[in-house]
């Protein structure tokens, strides 16, 4: 598609293949955030691929179970989410106003939950979450996974819009383009986009999401971790020198996914974001934790929606807010936890 004069010939023979790939292909095109297209945000009808269906559902959540055939004469939003991302957990707002604008008329939204931990595959903690963040709509129990590789999905949150033919029109991953999908939907529909404030956007400066278990994570300042399932004592260093990175000190456990604190301990971390989250749990009923920023405690303004003064009480595995308005560069946060706690991720924004 980029060449000309002799290789003209090849080039349409390129182009053509590749349209009756995406018109064929089971699996959705692989699009960038946002994707548009000829016609506004639509992908052109000649280029649509049949969205797959909702394979290997563990169960269904505020309906009966939906397959996209059924739904055929619908414009369907399926939306791949986790209830401990953060980012999936900032777009329900903007869901439940689309949910709201354009449900009874021709608009079906579904949300496919896809676990990224071990606890967020129990049917218990789905619902409990669902019920907590006040999702209304249909949720499909992916916790097998088989839908989100049916889609060849990739990203938390992910939003495949389908059309009345059940084909894919549309696609967006992570946070924001609220407009972009509210146009989408709306264009579908042949109806107005209903009103939508727009996202503040993530700085890029911003310390990414950081894993505390040995499956994807690492420590600070080159520290190791200690055998799968047995116990290590981490020295007590102080600051970490690194930034971006966990450090822990007392004993703990690498559980893979987690770390859990056998002993009294501290969790710090040199971090540069706006907003702080931390995925935890608790091996041993309600947990309390000390939560202090650059050695002070938190002050009212900068709590999170989890901390109660500089205490953040840990009842079940689940994304908390621990800090909020932070400025001026990077800051040290340091949890003083019990024996028990389990550190999954912190999330930032």
């Amino acid at each position: 598609m980029r060449y000309r004069i002799g290789l003209l010939f090849v080039v349409l023979l390129a182009a053509l293949a590749i349209v009756l790939l995406l018109v064929k292909s089971p699996a959705p095109p692989t699009l960038s955030s946002g994707a548009s297209a000829a016609t506004g945000n639509l992908i052109p009808v000649d280029q649509r691929a049949a969205a797959p269906d909702f394979t290997g559902v563990d169960g269904w959540i505020n309906s009966a179970p939906l397959r996209i055939a059924g739904l055929r004469g619908h414009v369907v939003l399926v939306d791949f989410w986790t209830f401990s991302c953060v980012n999936c957990v900032r777009t329900l707002p903007h869901l439940e106003s689309l949910y709201t604008a354009f449900k009874g008329r021709g608009f079906v939204l579904v949300g496919v939950h896809s676990p990224e931990f071990d606890f967020e595959k129990v049917r218990a903690n789905v619902e409990d979450a669902v019920r907590r963040l006040h999702v209304d709509w249909p949720v499909a129990i992916d916790s097998q996974m088989a839908t989100w590789s049916a889609y060849g999905n990739q990203y938390w949150p992910a939003e495949y819009l389908v059309d009345q033919q059940g084909r894919i029109a549309y696609v967006n991953f992570g946070e924001g383009a609220y407009a972009a999908t509210d146009d989408a939907v709306a264009a579908l529909l042949g109806k107005s986009a209903p009103p939508v404030a727009s996202a503040t956007p993530v700085p890029s400066d911003t310390t990414p999401e950081l894993y505390a278990g040995s499956a994807r994570g690492s420590l600070a300042d080159g520290v190791t971790y200690g055998p799968m399932g047995v116990p290590r004592t981490f020295a007590d260093r102080g600051a970490p020198q690194q930034d971006d990175a966990i450090q822990v000190a007392g004993s703990w456990i690498d559980e893979g996914e987690y770390l859990q604190s056998e002993s009294s301990g501290h969790v710090r971390l040199n971090f540069h974001a706006g907003n702080v989250f931390v995925v935890a749990g608790t091996s041993t009923g309600s947990l309390s934790v000390t939560v202090t920023v650059d050695g002070h405690p938190v002050a009212q303004q900068q709590s999170g929606a989890g901390l109660s003064g500089s205490r953040l009480t840990v009842t079940r595995e689940d994304l908390y807010g621990v800090l909020t308005a932070q400025t001026g560069g990077y800051h040290l946060i340091d949890l003083s936890v019990p024996a028990g706690f389990q550190l999954y991720t912190f999330t930032f924004g």
